[in-house]
């Protein structure tokens, strides 16, 4: 069984987030790159060696790559050695009805996850900050989406603990980056999410992934952040950079909540070492490219301004 954490005071509680492990079978191209399970199991392994070890551990999505039965048997495996209880949120490359499925047989998971016919939201009100897992997957795409239902329940749900300091964990990240090739997807009906989380100033921070590396932003009052995923970063896209896959030094995100902040800092896994071009990957890259580029990020508007 999982440990039960044990708090040094009353408002006290590390939180990790771990984000985008892709795990996968032998022969993918990915897999050609990184053993995606091993990362994970790295990323978890890292958790457990903290001198103290986190309350949670917010796994934030695209918890496989392709979505198959035998990726999630892989996920399952990796999750063994989890040292703490484990929050998922699925991903665009996730099977939602798999995952839960997943996450039913295993004992790192301390809630029923929702019914994967509806949206994938769900509130854990068993710490001193308040965790709100917040669905912003659209079925068969990889773009993510905040639609007037979804909006409607986090207000809904925010509304019912206006005192209790509370974390939004999502996968998609609601932000404009600077990554291209990410960006011309975004997340469409973000001004509706930015909307509600301006009337509810309980909220100390929301944390996405998706974007495989590190970036945050300020909508006003409020701090927005992405982790890097676990089994390969990113190229940032900032000045025109690549669209590449790195296989470099990865982490952890930690928050610390004191009873008055989050201190967010972060824990390296071990240093690997390749590259991977995108470009190499796909033969419609050149088309994929200059529709991308054409049309441009998605709006400020649908950004949430």
């Amino acid at each position: 069984m999982t440990p039960t954490p044990s708090y040094g005071k009353t408002h006290d509680m590390l939180i990790a987030q771990i984000s985008d492990p892709h795990v996968t079978t032998e022969g993918t191209a990915i897999r050609a790159l990184v053993d995606t399970p091993q990362r994970l199991v790295d990323a978890l392994d890292t958790c457990a060696g903290l001198p103290r070890v986190p309350d949670v551990i917010l796994l934030t999505g695209d918890l496989v790559n392709d979505g198959t039965p035998a990726e999630y048997e892989l996920l399952a495996a990796a999750l063994a050695s989890a040292p703490c209880p484990v929050l998922p949120i699925p991903g665009n490359h996730d099977d939602a009805a798999r995952l839960r499925a997943t996450f039913a047989t295993l004992d790192c998971c301390p809630v029923e996850l929702p019914d994967p016919t509806g949206p994938f939201h769900y509130v854990v009100d068993d710490h001193p900050v308040r965790l709100v897992a917040f669905d912003t997957t659209d079925a068969g795409n990889h773009s993510g989406l905040v639609t007037t239902e979804g909006a409607q329940w986090l207000d809904r749900t925010l509304a019912l603990r206006p005192e209790a300091p509370t974390i939004v964990f999502m996968h998609h990240v609601p932000y404009a980056t600077g990554a291209w090739w990410f960006d011309y997807n975004g997340v469409a009906g973000a001004e509706f999410l930015r909307e509600v989380l301006a009337n509810h100033t309980q909220v100390v921070r929301v944390v996405a992934g998706h974007v495989h590396r590190t970036s945050s932003t300020q909508w006003g009052r409020l701090t927005l952040s992405a982790a890097p995923s676990t089994a390969y970063l990113s190229g940032t896209g900032v000045a025109g950079g690549p669209p590449v896959i790195i296989d470099q030094r990865s982490a952890v995100q930690l928050f610390s909540w004191d009873g008055d902040a989050i201190l967010a800092s972060e824990a390296d896994l071990p240093a690997p070492g390749a590259t991977l071009d995108l470009r190499h990957m796909n033969p419609n890259w050149d088309a994929y490219e200059q529709a991308a580029k054409a049309q441009g990020p998605i709006s400020k508007e649908r950004f949430g301004g």
